[in-house]
């Protein structure tokens, strides 16, 4: 796992390896919460659900996976400046917590895109 800033500001997490267990990626102050779970066969996650509660976040925030494929990522801070380009590809997941993104495929790609809703048609071009 490693965490990308600009200015002293995460601005992504990059999980390239997922470590044994069920280890937290994101805080858990953050309105995205990213959780990686890694066990052997015959390990038995408890069922559950969760119970009803407000919650109220202020900023949106993105997960990538690259299910098949290569993507480069251009970095923007929330300065909307670009400060960074990284590549990723099948298999790795990116977490944008502050700032923004460009995405450039680089070969055919299958990509997944999760964040937190509910959607709001509010994309402010960089």
């Amino acid at each position: 796992m490693e965490n990308i800033t600009h200015k002293n500001k995460v601005v992504g997490i990059l999980v390239r390896k997922i470590s044994a267990g069920s280890i937290p990626v994101t805080d858990g102050v953050e309105p995205l919460q990213v959780v990686t779970l890694k066990h052997p066969s015959g390990k038995y996650l408890v069922a559950h659900t969760h119970a009803p509660k407000k919650r109220t976040t202020n900023k949106l925030q993105e997960c990538l996976l690259v299910k098949k494929g290569k993507v480069r990522l251009d970095l923007y801070g929330p300065d909307k400046k670009m400060f960074k380009k990284i590549t990723i590809k099948e298999g790795d997941l990116f977490i944008l917590q502050n700032g923004g993104f460009g995405i450039h495929l680089l070969d055919d790609s299958e990509l997944v895109e999760v964040k937190n809703g509910p959607f709001i048609e509010d994309k402010v071009l960089l």
